[in-house]
């Protein structure tokens, strides 16, 4: 499914080599990557996209030096000069997206986010900006312009949530034209300005966790999953203590707030964290059971439902912020199917224990026994 459709994104240059010179570093600009066909959009689409409420989008207009932000869904479209049409998620939209995505396996799939796409007016844009991710923008249709700062964490940082709208002094200036593909570095101030009507371009981003808040949902897991709810007591009590704190209250509240540094408890919150999917997402449940295996061919094709998020992590298994029971004799099954989305399942052959997990990922939906279906 991902292989047939899949793109080489960065066209002849090898992935170690990227990563070397270029991931976190500095831009690169690849042209004529792939044929603009695949990733055009029609306008009856379009509209059709905007009206439904389940889909997240949003028009940004540029007017007097400022943007005005619009969020979806719209009956109408609106038609504003200068303006930005953006729908979020749309790998989970559109097949062309999908494969776009998946493409980039040099990235782990736990670092993909999603893809955004944008519909630009001639002079529309988003306003310039610095993302804390990495991203590939990749121009569908049309032509756009981009002015690209200095790489600069520090500036970053201390700059705080002030991101949008900046000033920056651009050190190059790149005319992406459809075909092109054009990767961005995370903190690299960067503004693109559409060309033309009808510009259209993805934006694949990746994930980038900060460490408050990881430190913040630690907190909370350990909370979930410490079943130690003691109460404060000593039946010895210092008489004298007066205004002092007694030292077993001192040990007591130390030992209530260290935090448990259990690497299977660490390695647990980890697959969970990053396997974890957008909480408005819901899987449709599925009325499979043991006859399944019974009633179909030997071979049972299976594939990740497009909104299901897999990873691997010392040998344990995780999928969409649930750890999933793996014995070891199952573990090279399991991991081939993470790693490729897809595999084939000899019902035939394999053993009760893995039937059982399968047909448990099959109830939740959040595996599929055919190619997953896009609204376009």
């Amino acid at each position: 499914m991902i292989k047939k459709n899949s793109i080489n994104i960065l066209k002849n240059l090898r992935p170690k080599e990227f990563i070397k010179k270029y991931w976190g570093k500095k831009h690169l600009f690849l042209e004529n990557v792939f044929s603009p066909k695949k990733g055009s959009i029609s306008k009856k689409d379009i509209r059709k996209l905007i009206k439904n409420p389940d889909i997240y989008s949003k028009v940004i207009i540029s007017k007097n030096n400022s943007n005005e932000t619009i969020y979806g869904p719209f009956n109408i479209w609106p038609q504003d000069k200068k303006q930005t049409l953006l729908i979020h998620n749309f790998n989970l939209i559109q097949e062309f997206s999908y494969n776009l995505i998946n493409s980039i396996k040099f990235i782990p799939y736990c670092l993909h986010d999603d893809v955004m796409v944008s519909f630009s007016s001639k002079d529309g844009g988003v306003g310039a900006h610095i993302d804390s991710y990495d991203v590939f923008l990749v121009q569908a249709q049309g032509e756009k312009q981009w002015k690209i700062g200095k790489t600069d964490k520090i500036s970053f940082k201390e700059s705080k949530n002030q991101h949008t709208n900046i000033k920056f002094i651009a050190t190059n200036t790149i005319i992406s034209k459809a075909g092109d593909i054009l990767y961005i570095p995370a903190f690299t101030p960067h503004h693109g300005i559409s060309l033309c009507d009808e510009c259209i371009t993805y934006s694949i981003g990746f994930r980038s966790p900060r460490s408050n808040e990881i430190q913040s949902r630690y907190l909370d897991y350990l909370l979930e999953t410490n079943e130690d709810n003691s109460l404060y007591e000593d039946l010895h009590i210092d008489t004298k203590a007066k205004s002092s704190i007694p030292k077993s209250l001192h040990s007591f509240i130390s030992s209530s707030v260290i935090i448990d540094n259990k690497k299977t408890c660490i390695n647990d919150f980890i697959g969970m964290i990053m396997s974890e999917i957008d909480s408005e997402i819901v899987f449709e449940k599925n009325l499979f059971d043991r006859n399944f295996f019974k009633n179909t061919s030997k071979d049972i094709s299976l594939f990740l439902d497009i909104k299901s998020r897999a990873v691997e992590h010392n040998k344990s298994f995780f999928m969409n912020g649930e750890k999933i029971s793996v014995s070891e004799k199952n573990i090279n099954f399991i991991k081939e199917f993470f790693d490729n989305k897809t595999i084939i399942f000899r019902a035939d052959e394999e053993d009760e224990e893995l039937k059982d997990l399968i047909l448990y990922l099959l109830q939740e939906g959040y595996i599929v026994t055919k190619k997953n279906n896009f609204l376009i």
